[in-house]
């Protein structure tokens, strides 16, 4: 109501005037009638006698009832004037209902991050701005299209300046989303079965196309040559998985992968599988049927989501341009378009960075020569006594005032918004707020705000430059070496932020490395050098630098400090020692090997920033040490993650779309209980029919057979761990059973909602692994729901197959017969401390005593040894009874065997082995144990590429 009242007093202002007035007139005339009702009342009141006798009194009456009549005259005109008026406004309506759905949708956006808060004060900038841009020349219905087409665009570009970058694609589709809708209410031509498509096709995809598990249908499998199936899957059983579970739901798919099959001409395909911009080229047969721009890009999202899943987020963009008529969106929201344009003086700024990123220059900058500003450091008493006096006197004099590090202080925070509700400020007056991306900073303090997100520009070009712009002219004086140090620091520091991006494969946690890091280790090194120099002498020796304290400190204490995984701190100091040698001195000093980097010569500051400069934007995973895949496993990555950010916000949507349905009676009660389908919401039916294919799946389980303890095994921890298996497995069936049988019911109007109920429809609609599902066992944080059932229909299969076997012999003669599937082990790390107790009482010595030694089975398993199977190696691949550095894909191990031998029958026999982690999954947070393993060519092999590439075994 409020985007029609403003849309219509700016679009159509004599419209506006004329429904303002009949307003006031519809007032006035129901004034007078009651004025009317009272003077007919009192006149009745004061008769004496009878009425008809009364001339005073049937005077009035006629004068009232003339008077009524008028009343009744003006008021029917006016009503036909109000209809006239209405259906002015009903022009204006599909935009006011626009705008209500894009504010509702940024409002659902903390469901991703609690940062991202919007206000209606700040929707209401947008609308206002959007509604004044149109040109008033322009026919209404032009007009009104480019009002909504601006309200869409700064919706997203002044929303998407507070996101993260890589969350902006998930609200651009959330958008398109949106305005579809709103084509389709416009009756628009084709605008239905596009939305149909919307909502069957990429519905599908956002849901995960994996439920249900198991492998393709015979009969299908046979529609499609084997040489087309490899193409499109590469040999990987999860992909194949998707492929056919797409096949079967979506007709269009299936049968252009039918046509493409019988043609075999497999050209198109193969260009578009191997493309760096695979969403430019997809096969004109995938999208031939789409009768419009907007269907063309969404089968071709779909078909990028399947096969090329690197690409994904580039689709997105272009069905996000698509869905918008071509237009490219973008963050184009400024520092200074903001302070100027989009905030007031009682509105602060808040200037929200990434930990260890500083944006307090930023504003250093904006105010440079034209404002005066106030910088104050939060963190201490002294600090909240001088921000309130800058506050106070900025607000009178209509200067500036940042607030730098405002996180270290989150209770005075809340009194600030307090006082910022009562301040009266000069119009000039902006308050910035500078902080770190925290829990403690108050969230209503956000949504008052009005909130930026700055992350550190990607790339080490970027990152060089701002290390080595930070170093002040004074810490360049003294020896002529000196600057080539700050340029390997300078380097060091960029491999190691750069690294996080591609966390769990460049470092195993997100480490909280910043700019603070780089000025501790500039001071470090400085200090060292000051030492080691002569005064007077304009150079230093390379070989009198103290090389070794160097290392030391920034290995174990500036950088090495945060990192607490020894396989990252041997990453760490891998790079460390290599770069801080007398070595780096040389001609022809390599920074990266392969492919071939030296480092710049110079002796000044100005070559070695001149050198950087002339770096590409973009560098090969290589200059970070990692496989040439990394890239592309990163962008998998964040695909996956636009399509679980997507598929929650899609949820919130549908969920405020649908019309709440009443609790009903449980059964027992037929007549209250029968609920009509078509009054279930859509939402409602899609989570009944998902957990019905759950039940589907879980179907053909059986509680796992009961392990029954004999005399020679019920004391021994093999058994026991097996037997907790067995148990705990069997009460999560038997909940997930039980769940889903009351979500369906509750679906079904056969149940009441109760919370945990509500919780269950929550997540399911939102893709999500219930928590009461998680708290069991630990899965990649990356799994949707529907991997999740499969993997635990696999798991507990499995572990029924095991538990029937144990039943009917001894435990550690069953895992030794056959492999067990270390990965699908709920404990998987109580099942290896058992193999290792098992063992040492097998041969009388301490725990101590033995260390672990995976290899590949190869023959007979020795008797102190343990089959296990389902093993990947990421980075490497096992070639002759030896692993290979690939390019970083995942590749299976052949059957292993985890052997417990004495300490002292290993020692010395390491030569051409190196250490491998082992961990439960791809995450890389629970580390099970090390493995030395053999490498092809190890004599001419450097141990560092292994560690630097992050080599690692995973066991699910």
């Amino acid at each position: 109501a409020q985007c029609l009242a403003h849309a219509m007093r700016h679009a159509r202002p004599d419209v506006d005037e004329r429904r303002r007035g009949l307003l006031r007139l519809q007032g006035e005339l129901r004034l007078r009638l009651r004025a009317l009702e009272s003077q007919l009342l009192h006149a009745l009141a004061a008769t004496q006698g009878s009425i008809l006798d009364d001339d005073a009194v049937v005077a009035t009456l006629e004068t009232l009832k003339a008077d009524a009549a008028e009343i009744e005259r003006q008021a029917a005109d006016a009503d036909a004037v109000m209809r006239d008026v209405d259906a002015v406004a009903a022009a204006f309506t599909p935009l006011a209902r626009a705008s209500a759905a894009v504010y509702f949708a940024l409002d659902r956006l903390p469901a991703l991050h609690a940062f991202y808060q919007f206000s209606l004060p700040f929707f209401e900038r947008i609308f206002h701005a959007a509604v004044a841009s149109a040109p008033a020349e322009l026919p209404e219905p032009q007009r009104l299209a480019a009002m909504r087409s601006e309200m869409f665009r700064l919706a997203y570009a002044r929303a998407a300046s507070s996101l993260h970058h890589e969350r902006q694609p998930a609200l651009l589709l959330l958008l398109a989303q949106i305005k579809l809708r709103a084509d389709e209410d416009d009756d628009e031509a084709g605008s239905q079965s596009v939305w149909a498509r919307f909502n069957a096709d990429l519905d599908f995809v956002l849901r995960d196309s994996v439920a249900g598990g198991g492998d393709a249908p015979s009969a299908m499998r046979a529609e499609l040559p084997e040489d087309l199936e490899l193409l499109l899957t590469m040999g990987d059983a999860d992909s194949r998985r998707a492929l056919y579970a797409h096949m079967r739901a979506l007709g269009w798919l299936r049968a252009w992968l039918q046509a493409v099959g019988d043609s075999g001409d497999y050209d198109d395909l193969a260009y578009f599988m191997s493309s760096a911009d695979a969403e430019r080229c997809v096969p004109p047969l995938a999208v031939s049927q789409s009768d419009s721009d907007v269907g063309l890009a969404l089968r071709e999202l779909i078909v990028v989501r399947l096969l090329r899943p690197d690409r994904l987020l580039s689709a997105a963009v272009r069905f996000g341009s698509a869905a918008f008529d071509g237009a490219l969106f973008s963050a184009e929201a400024t520092l200074r378009s903001v302070a100027e344009t989009e905030s007031d003086a009682v509105t602060p700024i808040a200037l929200c960075s990434v930990v260890g990123h500083d944006a307090a220059d930023r504003v250093d900058a904006l105010a440079a020569g034209s404002r005066v500003l106030r910088s104050v450091a939060m963190g201490s008493v002294e600090g909240f006594a001088l921000a309130d006096q800058a506050i106070a006197a900025a607000a009178a004099q209509g200067s500036w005032v940042v607030l730098k590090n405002v996180h270290l202080a989150p209770a005075w925070l809340s009194q600030l918004e307090k006082r910022l509700q009562s301040l009266r400020a000069h119009a000039e007056f902006r308050l910035f707020l500078t902080m770190e991306i925290n829990p403690a900073v108050p969230l209503s303090l956000l949504r008052r705000a009005r909130t930026l997100v700055f992350e550190p520009p990607p790339g080490v070009r970027a990152n060089l430059l701002d290390s080595l712009g930070s170093v002040s002219s004074s810490r360049q004086e003294g020896p002529a070496e000196r600057a080539r140090l700050h340029f390997l620091l300078a380097w060091l520091h960029a491999v190691v932020i750069e690294r996080l991006r591609y966390a769990p494969l460049g470092w195993t946690t997100k480490y909280e490395f910043g700019d603070a890091d780089f000025s501790c280790a500039l001071a470090t090194v400085d200090s060292w050098v000051d030492r080691a120099h002569v005064a007077g002498r304009a150079n230093i020796d390379p070989a009198r630098i103290p090389w070794a304290a160097i290392r030391t400190l920034l290995s174990d204490s500036v950088y090495g400090g945060r990192v607490d995984s020894d396989f990252d701190h041997q990453v760490l100091s891998s790079f460390v020692q290599r770069l801080f040698s007398a070595d780096a001195y040389g001609a022809e000093f390599l920074l990266v090997e392969e492919p071939r980097l030296e480092a710049p010569e110079g002796t000044r500051a100005e070559d070695f920033i001149a050198w950087c400069q002339a770096l590409p934007e973009s560098e090969p995973p290589a200059w970070l040490g990692l496989p040439p895949n990394a890239e592309t496993l990163l962008l998998v990555h964040k695909g996956e993650r636009l399509v679980a950010d997507t598929r929650k916000l899609r949820a919130l949507i549908d969920d405020d779309e649908d019309e709440e349905v009443e609790d009903v009676a449980p059964a027992g009660h037929a007549d209250e209980a029968a609920v009509d389908r078509a009054e279930v919401p859509a939402f409602m039916r899609q989570v009944e029919a998902l957990a019905a294919g759950f039940d589907a799946t879980l179907a053909p389980l059986h509680g796992p057979r009961a392990i029954l303890a004999g005399e020679e095994t019920e004391m021994t921890p093999l058994f026991r761990v097996m037997q907790r298996e067995n148990s705990v497995a069997h009460a999560l069936l038997t909940k997930v059973r039980g769940d889903l049988s009351q979500l369906r019911g509750a679906c079904r109007g056969e149940l009441k909602q109760t919370n945990h109920i509500r919780e269950l429809l929550s997540d399911f609609s939102a893709g999500v692994v219930p928590r009461s599902w998680l708290a069991t066992y630990a899965v990649p944080r990356a799994y949707s729901l529907s991997r999740w059932m499969a993997d635990f229909a696999d798991r507990v299969c499995v572990g029924q197959r095991l538990a029937e076997r144990i039943a009917v012999g001894s435990v550690v003669d069953v895992v030794r017969a056959r492999s067990v599937w270390l990965g699908g082990l709920l404990y998987p790390e109580a099942f290896v401390t058992a193999t290792r107790q098992a063992v040492a009482k097998r041969l009388g010595c301490s725990l101590e005593e033995l260390v672990i030694r995976l290899s590949v089975i190869d023959g007979a398993v020795a008797e102190e040894a343990f089959a296990v199977c389902g093993l990947k190696v990421e980075g490497a691949v096992w070639i002759d009874g030896a692993l290979e550095l690939n390019d970083g894909r995942h590749e299976p191990l052949p059957d292993c065997c985890i052997e417990w031998v004495r300490s002292e029958d290993v020692e010395g026999d390491d030569s051409g082995l190196v250490t491998v982690p082992v961990y439960l999954n791809t995450d890389r947070r629970d580390l099970l144990f090390e493995a030395r393993l053999p490498f092809v060519d190890a004599t001419a092999f450097s141990s560092s590429a292994v560690v630097q590439r992050a080599v690692a075994i995973v066991a699910a």
